[in-house]
């Protein structure tokens, strides 16, 4: 009996050993993703701060003046091209709304 005891414990042993086994290699996998992933946001937060800088640069108010001299047409405002308010029309002109189709075949 006490053959068959000491034999469960060594099979119980064995069978611990392999789960620990098991595991520790699971956790070494784990660690390799957490760091992969870990470079990764690394890698992205670089790529943020070097879009960022670039987005500063391109929006500088001197830049876009620049361009914006270059390549538009505009004038400053005149005063006459101001509008009185009540120059506005209060209502829109009256548009003829469609008729669905099942109500227009009624009419006829």
């Amino acid at each position: 009996m006490s053959r068959f005891v000491t034999l469960l414990w060594i099979l119980i042993a064995g069978a611990g050993a392999l789960a620990l086994y098991q595991i520790k290699h699971e956790v070494i996998a784990q660690e390799r993703e957490l760091a992969r992933l870990n470079r990764a946001i690394v890698q992205e937060q670089e790529s943020i701060h070097v879009l960022r800088a670039e987005w500063s640069l391109v929006n500088q108010p001197k830049r876009l003046q620049a361009l914006a001299e270059r390549h538009l047409d505009l004038q400053p405002m005149k005063p006459g091209q101001f509008g009185r308010v009540d120059a506005v029309p209060a209502q829109s002109p009256q548009v003829p709304t469609a008729q669905p189709r099942a109500i227009a075949q009624e009419r006829r």
